[in-house]
Formats: structure tokens, sequence, C-alpha cells
């Protein structure tokens, strides 16, 4: 009786422990190939109208400003993608910067003074937190 026990709880142990690991497997699988799922994943275009959903809530874009601001949001990360390619981190961090300064001037073009206060003011703060998940 005492050995059928034990068999019992190995058998539980082993069921619970394969039942874990495929729903950690396939939650993981699910989130790479979802559309835009990991960062890594996304397309330029998933990226541009994330950016450009976010701009809309917290910046209140007019009508007028949407589809200018899309197409700029486009533009940028067919550009940004073809960054992310460069092997070379440091030159890579300078082409990123110098296409962030190139997307601002075009972006002021449009948005209010006060809408850009804003957005830099968010840029900001997304810089901050993703420093501070770096370390």
């Amino acid at each position: 009786m005492k050995t059928m026990m034990v068999f019992a709880g190995k058998k539980y142990y082993f069921a619970v422990g394969f039942i874990l690991l495929m729903l950690f497997t396939s939650t993981a699988i699910y989130s790479q190939n979802r559309p835009g799922g990991g960062r890594g994943n996304a397309t330029p275009e998933d990226r541009a109208n994330r950016q450009t959903e976010m701009m809309k809530e917290n910046l209140s874009l007019t009508a007028a400003q949407e589809p200018k601001v899309s197409a700029i949001n486009l533009k940028y990360a067919k550009k940004m993608e073809e960054v992310r390619k460069v092997a070379d981190t440091a030159a890579q961090r300078k082409s990123a910067q110098n296409l962030n300064k190139q997307k601002e001037g075009e972006l002021k073009a449009i948005l209010t003074a006060d809408q850009f206060k804003l957005y830099l003011k968010q840029v900001e703060e997304m810089k901050a937190r993703r420093r501070g998940m770096q370390h």
C-alpha cells in the first residue's frame, strides 16, 4: 500500500510539472508569433501605429494632425528598422539619435507648442524607464 502511494505521488508531480512546462512554452511561443508581439518582432508598421495611437491619446491630436503624424512615425520606423540591422552598437546609437532629431524637427512643425513640449517630456520619461529596466 505504501509503495502505491509513493508511485501516485511521483505521477502527480510529473503531471503538474508537465502541465506547467506546456503552459510556459505555449505562452512564450504565442507572444513571439503574434503580430507586433515581443518588441523585437514588431514590424515598422506595427511600431508606427502604436506610436501614433499613443500620441493620439496623450497629445490629443486633431483630425488634421493625425495622418501627418502617422506618416512621420511610419517614415522613421522604417528608417530605424535599417539602423537596427547595424552590428556596431556605437554607430547604431549615433544613427538612431540623428533620426530622432530629424523626426522631432518634423513633428515640431505639425504639433502645437504645448503638444510638442508634452511629447518631449514623454520621450524623456520613456528613456528614464528604459534606463531603469536595464540596471
